[in-house]
């Protein structure tokens, strides 16, 4: 499998460079463990149900880019610098054609037992945070062939489901860059673009985001960005600048909004 990191786009090539050397430092052992997939929205809590007996899975002895002890550590050090005020996912398609893979299934094995992992229609999966299973090596397995599946990893704004401030948007933006610092060994951040502020974006050119301070306004949707599954979209911009002068003015977009860092 192999990983590709985003924020969402642009600094893919400094985190997977990280990964990467997360990967080398997780010691033999971990590069041992079976092909692996993984992902989190954070916060990272996933059911878990024992193996059907119906699914058969091969645990391919493989030198993974993303073992559990590396996830784990990866998820925790997010959740911690952040504040939970950045969403780490993870998201499985198909090396090959970037799709969904169709009836995939991912397992935590550990040592007295194998958990399911949740996985949404678009291919993101919930990690979970198991200090038992991490204390005892517990690996990924899954039902793929070697080789076929690609982990996009991603950084993203978590903010307020309708209405926020300013505010919140600044804390975002103070928590992705303390992350990026946790994650990123500054001899790689040197290389590493800023994060400038965030974007609130549409599919389409035709939205507006309304913002309430001294005065009402309809900030356009117009700026072209990439997201993260490298899909265009249109989006009213924030930078630290703006955030910063006005904490309170509140901010109300229109449905179907998401947030990217840009």
């Amino acid at each position: 499998m192999h990983a590709v990191v985003s924020t969402p786009v642009r600094y893919a090539a400094v985190l997977g460079c990280m990964l990467a050397s997360l990967s080398l430092t997780a010691g033999p052992a971990q590069a041992q463990s079976a092909v692996s997939g993984s992902t989190t929205s954070v916060p990272a809590s996933a059911s878990a149900t024992e193996e059907p007996q119906s699914v058969e899975v091969k645990a391919i002895r493989d030198p993974a880019i993303l073992p559990y002890k590396v996830a784990y550590e990866m998820i925790t050090k997010v959740k911690a610098a952040s504040k939970d005020k950045v969403e780490i996912i993870i998201r499985i398609t198909a090396a090959k054609t970037h799709a969904v893979i169709p009836n995939l299934a991912i397992y935590l094995d550990s040592k007295d037992k194998r958990k399911k992992l949740e996985i949404s229609a678009a291919g993101d999966v919930t990690v979970p945070l198991d200090p038992v299973a991490y204390a005892e090596g517990a690996e990924f397995v899954t039902n793929q062939k070697k080789g076929s599946m690609d982990a996009n990893i991603m950084l993203l704004p978590k903010l307020p489901p309708d209405v926020f401030n300013y505010a919140d948007i600044s804390e975002s933006l103070e928590s992705a860059r303390l992350a990026v610092k946790e994650l990123v060994p500054w001899y790689l951040r040197l290389f590493m673009p800023t994060i400038h502020g965030v974007g609130i974006c549409y599919p389409t050119q035709d939205q507006t985001v309304l913002v309430k301070g001294n005065e009402e306004s309809q900030l356009p949707a117009t700026s072209n960005e990439t997201d993260m599954m490298k899909n265009k979209v249109y989006c009213a911009k924030f930078t630290t600048r703006d955030v910063v002068a006005a904490k309170n003015n509140l901010v109300m977009p229109a449905a179907g909004w998401q947030a990217i860092f840009f």
